[in-house]
């Protein structure tokens, strides 16, 4: 017998079925193509969130560079004229109060690297429960009275792979934002510790976008607060640099979270209604592997440089030349500047003999400071050399390179890193 036997053909429907069926029909299509539809908006969606990201990483990383650079123009001059300054001298505390906002100023900049995940720090393999127990006592002087801090923590946590100053911070910025949420009314925060599987994790509102978590098990860090709540028009430029909802504030707190998190193969995740509070959550993977050994920058030693000897200082801004000729000169060394990498290249071809280190920056037009580390290299081979960049030594290493430095010196540097950093090239030639 055939199976479509008793189902009618067209000809057979009466015009009632006909149009029924034509409606049911109309209505799954119709179904179908606003799945179809919300799909291709939700992607639409976050690939314009990449490309914001990607555009305002781009934004940030420049002008952080430009900052630095700037910055250690600043700075240098200060120094200089501190040190000529007499001690009765009346204009003696303004030259100090200008050094204080240099620095502050140099603050917000490695802010804005540690959002672009150059955040530095030694990450090593910590309990994350543990990491919250110790941060207590700090963590409640930063809520307000009338506000409940609770806490809800794993007897026995997992291990991330974090550096736990780096980790401090994220704590303080998450409470300090859920106690400014719920501002001069009562209310609770809530510390939380969990483990969660992949397919356990919410898909909400998480940074960066993208994000591709790996198969396993995560550990989740999580602030609910009873606060005010973040209203949808906000929700996707909460990571933005310099964003804010406050009066006060820089608007750096939740995008240097981000770069953290992001530099630890983490992600953030946000959940919150206008009126009714929010709740970030941070997964972390966990770990099971020791972490890598991490670069040594130097920045440690505090022995008197070598003097003596011919500095070649190699950077295409005029003041960080000026200034950087300066100081080398007020360590005892003869400076020596170029302009760019063909100039040292060709100053050095000349001088190789009397040249004892070179101190070129990493960011040039023609060739940026790996290229001319090797050209360098080409000429003598056991050449030291020092790495100058307003980024930071994880940017300077984002990729093999044939040449390897001495050290590293992230601008604005002081007399004293620079002395320092002179002595460790010069003595590891010797």
């Amino acid at each position: 017998m055939d199976m479509n036997a008793d189902v009618k053909s067209i000809s057979q429907l009466s015009a009632e079925e006909y149009r029924q069926n034509l409606e049911s029909l109309v209505k799954k299509r119709t179904r179908q193509l606003k799945k179809v539809q919300k799909k291709r908006v939700a992607l639409i969606k976050k690939l314009q969130r990449a490309q914001k990201a990607e555009s305002l990483g781009r934004m940030a990383g420049a002008i952080a560079h430009h900052f630095n650079n700037q910055l250690s123009v600043v700075i240098g001059n200060l120094e200089m004229a501190l040190e000529d300054c007499p001690g009765n001298a009346v204009y003696r505390e303004n030259l100090l109060e200008a050094m204080r906002a240099s620095h502050r100023s140099a603050e917000i900049s490695g802010l804005m690297l540690t959002y672009l995940g150059q955040g530095g720090g030694k990450p090593r393999e910590m309990d994350l429960s543990r990491i919250c127990l110790e941060n207590m006592s700090l963590l409640r002087t930063t809520v307000p009275r009338g506000i409940v801090l609770e806490t809800d923590f794993m007897s026995v946590g997992s291990t991330v792979l974090v550096d736990d100053t780096q980790m401090q911070m994220v704590l303080v910025h998450l409470i300090t934002n859920a106690a400014e949420a719920i501002g001069d009314n009562k209310g609770r925060i809530r510390l939380t510790t969990k483990n969660l599987c992949l397919s356990d994790m919410p898909r909400l509102v998480t940074a960066p976008v993208d994000w591709k978590p790996a198969a396993g098990l995560y550990a989740c860090l999580e602030v609910s607060d009873t606060g005010c709540g973040i209203a949808g028009k906000d929700m996707d430029n909460l990571f933005d640099p310099f964003f804010t909802t406050k009066f006060t504030g820089r608007g750096l707190g939740l995008p240097v979270i981000l770069g953290l998190v992001k530099s630890w193969d983490g992600a953030v995740c946000v959940e919150s209604k206008k009126g009714h509070g929010s709740c970030f959550r941070v997964f972390l993977p966990v770990q099971k592997n020791v972490p890598a050994s991490q670069p040594d920058t130097g920045s440690q030693w505090q022995q008197s440089a070598v003097k003596g000897g011919t500095v070649l200082l190699v950077d295409d801004q005029d003041a960080v030349r000026n200034i950087g000729e300066i100081m080398l000169e007020r360590l005892g060394f003869t400076a020596m500047s170029a302009s760019g990498g063909p100039q040292a290249v060709a100053l050095f071809d000349r001088h190789r003999e009397s040249i004892c280190c070179v101190i070129t920056d990493l960011t040039m037009p023609d060739m940026d400071g790996w290229q001319t580390l090797a050209a360098l290299r080409r000429i003598r081979p056991d050449l030291p050399v020092i790495l100058a960049s307003g980024h930071n030594i994880d940017h300077a290493m984002d990729r093999d390179h044939p040449e390897k430095f001495q050290t590293f010196l992230h601008k604005p540097y002081a007399m004293v890193q620079l002395k320092n950093a002179l002595h460790k090239a010069l003595q590891e030639s010797n």
